[in-house]
């Protein structure tokens, strides 16, 4: 079941606003609004109206909010139901996360679970806060470790673990970063002319990077998208590029990091299904996470 456009109009009529639905959602303003017109022209009718620079549900809008939250609400107790029995059946626990968010984490995490949980097969999967967030509320994980703007997240139960903050990377022998590192911060605004090494679109980290840009007023030259932040150092190390990263990653001797101004700081947490009832084996992998990893390097 798709139940895209439902989450898309709901976020729209809680946000009242398409730049910040887009925020929330993980995709570009502009996709957002293409698919709110399309539904709009399937139905015949208008969702929303500007009310006061704000976007406001139209009584067809009222009509299709509610019957959108009453579907989902539906399908995520189904999802969540037939979850908690494979998740019973198979004796697994399924995780997403961010290999950069969780530096660590075969050697200290997966052992420290295991001793505790022999007969539970804990099963994880690399992947950034779009595809966590999909993962979680369809039913296909049980678990998320995922990056967010705020200490909290609008569609699923938010543990926060640790305050973060995304570094501009660049080679040691860079010409900016001599001055970079007298001011104590860099400035974006001075790097037009160089090449960037971005994240791969709809991620949260692009999302970030998009509006590092925007507050610099200029659109960057974009080198290569690429989800391996490991990969983006390596490439940065060889002066290919320069690129955004968390402060919890390791950057080689070659390779300088600077905070930005103002900070980029997001949030990195325990994320699952809304209402959910948790078993004792993820418990104690939160308890596991959050020892570990909340005296975090921000």
């Amino acid at each position: 079941m798709n139940t895209q456009q439902l989450e898309y109009v709901i976020a729209i009529s809680e946000e009242k606003s398409f730049s910040r639905a887009a925020d929330r959602l993980l995709v570009t303003q502009p996709a957002l609004s293409q698919q709110v017109k399309k539904l709009e022209k399937e139905l015949g009718a208008k969702l929303f109206r500007r009310e006061k620079n704000e976007l406001v549900l139209t009584d067809a809008g009222k009509v299709y909010v509610n019957g959108a939250r009453s579907v989902m609400s539906i399908y995520l107790k189904a999802l969540e139901e037939i979850r908690r029995q494979n998740s019973e059946e198979r004796k697994q626990i399924t995780m997403v996360y961010n290999n950069a968010l969780l530096p660590g984490f075969s050697e200290d995490v997966l052992p420290e679970f295991q001793k505790s949980h022999p007969d539970i097969l804990l099963s994880t999967i690399n992947g950034n806060a779009a595809i966590a967030k999909d993962y979680v509320m369809g039913g296909m994980a049980d678990l998320a470790v995922m990056a967010s703007r705020e200490p909290s997240h609008s569609m699923l139960e938010f543990i926060p673990i640790r305050k973060e903050e995304l570094l501009l990377a660049l080679p040691k022998d860079h010409p900016m970063a001599g001055d970079f590192d007298r001011n104590g911060s860099a400035d974006v605004s001075c790097l037009k002319k160089e090449s960037f090494i971005l994240n791969q679109s709809n991620s949260f980290f692009r999302m970030m990077e998009h509006r590092i840009f925007e507050r610099c007023s200029f659109t960057p030259r974009v080198l290569c998208e690429i989800s391996d932040l490991d990969a983006s150092l390596n490439m940065v190390a060889n002066h290919k590029g320069l690129a955004f990263i968390p402060r919890s990653m390791k950057a080689s001797k070659d390779i300088c990091c600077f905070s930005l101004e103002p900070p980029g700081v997001f949030y990195v947490g325990a994320a699952y299904h809304k209402g959910s009832v948790l078993s004792k084996p993820v418990n104690d992998l939160i308890r596991i996470l959050l020892r570990i990893y909340d005296s975090g390097p921000y």
